[in-house]
């Protein structure tokens, strides 16, 4: 049959072509560079308004009037992050990547390292710092909540950032440690500048962490780096002032091998006393210096660049090498406790980084929607493709689990360091109890969810760029309202910043098999979490995979070593067991028919499920515990694949995404026409 077509199409070819030149040419026109096919895709639309899963994370976390509060600067900020000026800074940071020069024309060497950036990077951080993105975190009129408003701020602006979200990170984090130190300090020292400059809107300045060295990568433990205590005070011609940042008791020696944010005000950095122990000190990276005449200069503070890093990504951020010669420094916190010290910073720099995943990953989806949303192929709209309604529906599903383990991580460290909200609805979030509890699972989970989130959000990128045929893979600088590369590429990074995959998964191994903590965590998920979920047919399966994990996890508690070789099984399981209760827990707030059908196929089906780490046992713990009675038919699933994607019906004459084989007969011409 299909020789005998093919033998009739050639012999329909021959007989158009024999046709007068006339005839041809009514049927077949060739396209040119202006005329032909072309594709327009819509402007992507307020990242705010537009986000049904981001919208009930506002509405479960935070309360109506906090929410009516920040609504209509959330809401501008949404529009503004997806406005041609920001894109017009995105591009100028994408095409101008930053410099290094040391000496001016005539080989005179400068006071300290110019540090060249472009002009949309400098905007970019001015539009993000003056909207609030490091100090909401920090702003006492939002109480408890303080940092989740903060993160939903962060939330729309990472993926418009240029990476700008790097350094707000990282300044947040400080201010974080700052806050911490500060009681404990008289009220002249410079650090209460120091925080007060780091959580302003204007004039602010912005931090930076320097820890990786040559040695060490991750282990901060072989950190060639010295400290040598060395009063300012025995300086000689010294203006000694408590007030003076730049005359710090320390002198700090080494080479960083990896230092973000170069372009910062004040670092923090780890480095060894003379016990050969590890503190955590605090240096501007300029001081001023008199100079004969009695004029003043800014010259370095001992700081040396070597070079700056050529990354895969993260272009428009300068990322160096840096030699360290007597930087004079402060010591922050006790002496020879510098990674205990230095953790109060990791922790809010962790949910930065996980924010900002999330932030390029939905940037990524609405950019493969919005292609979806026009593209026909094989005559057939590709939003309804039953394949693509597929692929979308399941990343909605696996964005909308990590998007509340997110949350509800940030609430934890919200609660942990202004209190927990009181009175609060009587289906909140199921948070544990305040003191060690809190403590145990918010050190778990933001492990747990910087390593998941900031892994999945990667590998979903890729999938968003691969929706998009080969017009997903361009890079165009000039064109970053539709860029997936770059946020794939940039989005890379987080994976490795603060913690590797590997890294975490130790982490998170190592401390549930701590002491008591394994009792305290399971305390928490067995009785206020899974326990709280009312549908049966989903709290069993919740239980009998918690079950299993947690024999897993026991079985080899006395010998940590192979508990490690399983390390990201445990914590990807995990992360999937913890996501699914979550949503569950938000879908029976309101019964809501879109997040329960999420939460069904979360705990179900494994739908979203969270990479090829977790523990399979676990997932066949799960299917032998639900209930068969959920089942569905094939078009009942796509048809709710259409409400997940796109919060409508699936039309009635939607794609079948496949083209019928078929004969086709008539004039000689139409056959051409068509093939």
């Amino acid at each position: 049959m299909l020789l005998r077509v093919c033998k009739q199409l050639n012999h329909t070819k021959s007989v158009v072509l024999r046709t007068s030149s006339r005839k041809i040419t009514s049927i077949l026109r060739p396209s040119t560079l202006d005329t032909g096919f072309s594709l327009t895709l819509p402007p992507l639309p307020n990242p705010v308004t537009s986000d049904p899963a981001f919208q009930r994370i506002l509405s479960w976390y935070l309360p109506d009037e906090t929410r009516s509060r920040i609504a209509p600067s959330l809401q501008a900020f949404g529009q503004e992050a997806v406005s041609p000026q920001v894109y017009e800074w995105i591009s100028n940071a994408e095409r101008e990547v930053p410099y290094v020069k040391t000496r001016n024309v005539w080989t005179g060497k400068y006071a300290y390292d110019r540090l060249i950036t472009s002009t949309g990077w400098k905007e970019l951080g001015r539009w993000g710092i003056s909207n609030g993105v490091v100090a909401r975190g920090y702003d006492e009129k939002f109480g408890p909540h303080r940092r989740i408003v903060q993160h939903a701020f962060n939330f729309i602006y990472s993926a418009s950032s240029a990476v700008y979200s790097c350094p707000v990170s990282m300044t947040s984090g400080a201010a974080r440690l700052m806050a911490h130190q500060l009681s404990k300090l008289p009220s002249d020292h410079p650090f209460h500048e120091v925080y007060g400059k780091i959580v302003g809107t204007e004039g602010n300045w912005i931090s930076s962490q320097w820890m990786t060295e040559r040695p060490g990568g991750s282990d901060v433990q072989n950190s060639e780096t010295v400290a040598l205590y060395s009063p300012a005070a025995e300086m000689e011609h010294a203006e000694r002032s408590s007030q003076d940042l730049g005359n710090g008791d320390w002198l700090i020696s080494g080479f960083k091998f990896f230092c973000s944010a170069t372009d910062c005000n004040i670092a923090l950095m780890l480095a060894k006393t003379e016990s050969g122990k590890l503190s955590l000190f605090l240096a501007p990276t300029r001081r001023s210096m008199e100079l004969p005449d009695g004029t003043r200069e800014e010259v370095t503070n001992g700081i040396r660049f070597h070079r700056l890093k050529y990354k895969m990504g993260t272009k428009e951020l300068p990322t160096a090498e840096l030699e360290l010669k007597n930087v004079r420094a402060h010591l922050v916190g006790p002496v020879d406790r510098g990674i205990a010290t230095i953790a109060t910073l990791l922790n809010v720099t962790r949910t930065h980084n996980f924010i900002t995943a999330l932030s390029c990953w939905r940037r990524g989806m609405a950019i493969a929607k919005s292609f979806a949303r026009v593209r026909t192929t094989i005559d057939q709209p590709l939003w309804t493709f039953p394949m693509h309604l597929r692929l979308l529906a399941n990343m909605e599903i696996k964005f909308a689990g990590l998007l509340q383990l997110a949350f509800f991580t940030t609430s934890l460290l919200s609660f942990a360091d202004n209190g927990f909200p009181s009175p609060r609805p009587a289906k909140y979030a199921p948070l544990p109890e305040p003191g060690r509890q809190t403590k145990v699972v918010q050190r778990i989970l933001t492990a747990t969810g910087k390593a998941v989130i900031c892994k999945v959000a990667c590998t979903s990128l890729q999938e968003c760029q691969e929706a998009m045929g080969g017009v997903g893979y361009m890079d165009e600088p000039d064109e970053p309202e539709h860029n997936i590369s770059r946020l794939y590429r940039d989005t890379a990074a987080n994976m490795t910043w603060e913690g590797t995959t590997n890294v975490l998964a130790s982490e998170v191994t190592r401390h549930i098999l701590d002491a008591d903590n394994i009792e305290i965590f399971g305390s928490w998920l067995e009785d206020i979490v899974i326990e709280g979920v009312e549908d049966a047919g989903l709290r069993e399966p919740l239980q009998a995979t918690w079950a299993e994990l947690k024999h897993k996890l026991t079985s080899n508690r006395t010998d940590i070593a192979m508990a490690l070789v399983d390390g990201r099984q445990h914590m990807f399981s995990l992360a999937w067991i913890v996501s699914g209760a979550l949503l569950a827990h938000d879908a029976q707030r309101d019964n809501n028919a879109i997040a329960t059908e999420i939460a069904k196929r979360w705990i179900l089906h494994a739908d979203g499920g969270v990479g090829e780490y977790v523990h399979l046992d676990v997932l066949h713990a799960a299917q032998q515990a639900r209930s068969t009675t959920s089942a569905k038919t094939d078009m009942e699933r796509t048809k709710w694949d259409c409400r997940i994607v796109w919060g409508e019906e699936l039309p009635t004459d939607s794609a079948t995404g496949y083209r019928a084989a078929q004969l086709t007969s008539g004039r000689p011409e139409q056959v051409l026409a068509k093939s």
